[in-house]
């Protein structure tokens, strides 16, 4: 029986592990697939306190030794169903584990532009992640899709690399922190291509060229390689049934983090709230952890 298993070993879980393991608590914590979450596909975070600037895998790396060496362990499980009895169990493909709480952490996926050919092409030549992928572009000629943020940090990043850079962008402003504006509109190999979407993917195998279209005309960019960065979905396919989600699909919870059923925690950007950055995250699982320390006490 554990006290707590926490579902997702991103930036909110992994802080959540810190606090409980601080108070000897017997946790288990699920990942499916990256340790570090998101995070790990910047490749620049400059908004994390004290820290001037770091990557988001280094960062990631940080949290997973802080968690090892308060003895911590992440298995490698994906999570499949919430059997909320007397007592509460977590069913893994790999087996079912019995816990007295729950902190669901499982964060976010990256949206797609959901257009013909995307599957096929996804791994070849569409990719969320610069660090992971940007190499392979190194002289080439590569489209971001996006005009957050993250789309404004992808540009930026992939121009360091590659030849040329179109910033593709559905509005007629770009949205993000004024300084990365500021850096992105020095780049002179960046071209900002506004009030634009893409409708087509084109190539056989292996991305050679998109078809975008604006309010005026449609026309064919030669490219080498697409980044989307349109947003997220929250991972709760596996506990709408469960929890109360919000009509985006964002679990229910309160500041204290508690969701509709005594004893599961929602933390970081799988909860419904208006900011979903690193710092709130890692808030989150801050809170969720203090919360699941008071929820035990008072269940001994």
């Amino acid at each position: 029986m554990y006290d707590c298993i926490i579902i997702g070993a991103g930036p909110a879980g992994l802080t959540a592990a810190i606090y409980l393991l601080r108070e000897n608590k017997k946790i288990k914590i699920i990942e499916k697939e990256t340790i570090g979450g998101k995070i790990t596909s910047s490749a620049r975070v400059d908004n994390y306190p004290g820290f001037k600037s770091i990557s988001g895998s280094e960062l990631a790396n940080k949290l997973f030794e802080q968690v090892t060496n308060l003895g911590g362990e992440i298995d490698i499980e994906e999570f499949q169903k919430i059997n909320n009895d007397k007592i509460k169990e977590v069913i893994t493909d790999e087996g079912t584990y019995q816990t007295k709480s729950i902190i669901i952490a499982t964060g976010t996926y990256f949206n797609t532009l959901k257009i013909a050919d995307e599957d096929k092409f996804l791994g070849n030549g569409i990719s969320f992640c610069t660090v992971c992928d940007g190499a392979f572009y190194k002289d080439k000629v590569v489209a971001v899709v996006g005009g957050g943020n993250t789309a404004i940090i992808n540009a930026i990043y992939l121009s360091t690399l590659a030849k040329k850079v179109y910033l593709i962008v559905r509005e007629e402003t770009i949205r993000g922190e004024k300084v990365n504006i500021d850096e992105l509109l020095t780049k002179e190999n960046i071209e900002i291509i506004y009030n634009s979407e893409v409708t087509k993917y084109l190539g056989d195998t292996s991305i050679k060229g998109i078809v975008i279209k604006n309010k005026d005309n449609t026309k064919e960019l030669a490219v080498d390689g697409i980044f989307l960065a349109i947003g997220q979905v929250p991972e709760t396919k596996k506990v709408n049934n469960l929890l109360n989600l919000d009509k985006y699909n964002y679990i229910e919870a309160k500041e204290d983090c508690q969701t509709n059923i005594a004893g599961i925690f929602a933390a970081g950007d799988v909860r419904s709230k208006k900011v979903r950055q690193l710092t709130t995250a890692t808030n989150d699982g801050t809170i969720a952890a203090l919360n699941v320390i008071n929820y035990l006490n008072e269940e001994d």
